[in-house]
């Protein structure tokens, strides 16, 4: 099932312009999980910005205490992924070795991204080569 073209829109109307809310929104969005669940909807507000465009706010600071408090049940990738969206939004810190263990490769590129996101993207560009193994342990 794929998110709602509105809420993304919405999402990253709100986190425009503050490299990191666009970090930790677009690190959920690519995520996916998060935006599905009516737990986590119940840490958004819909509204509009000044212009009247709509956008959805997420509280960071309730988001912070129901992962805390244990009030939103995931998989321990997924509880990773949203404390290191904390961490970028708000500053909450997280233990990167412990939050990047158990990361497939696509969550781990999408904190990469979120990161260098966050450290103004238009400074840094990354690229991810495959993963090859030391010459050492490669089959001779």
């Amino acid at each position: 099932m794929s998110l709602q073209p509105a809420l993304i829109e919405a999402l990253r109307t709100w986190a425009s312009g503050y490299c990191a809310d666009q970090a930790a929104v677009d690190l959920l969005i690519t995520h996916e999980a998060w935006l599905h669940r009516a737990d986590f909807h119940r840490l958004m507000e819909p509204t509009f910005n000044v212009n009247g465009t709509p956008i959805t706010i997420i509280d960071w600071g309730r988001v912070s205490t129901a992962v805390n408090a244990g009030d939103l049940p995931a998989s321990s990738s997924a509880l990773s992924v949203l404390r290191i969206a904390l961490s970028l939004a708000v500053g909450e810190p997280v233990d990167l070795g412990d939050a990047l263990t158990g990361l497939d490769a696509t969550n781990t590129a999408a904190v990469a991204t979120a990161v260098v996101t966050a450290a103004q993207a238009d400074r840094v560009t990354v690229t991810l080569a495959a993963r090859q193994l030391p010459s050492w342990l490669r089959e001779g």
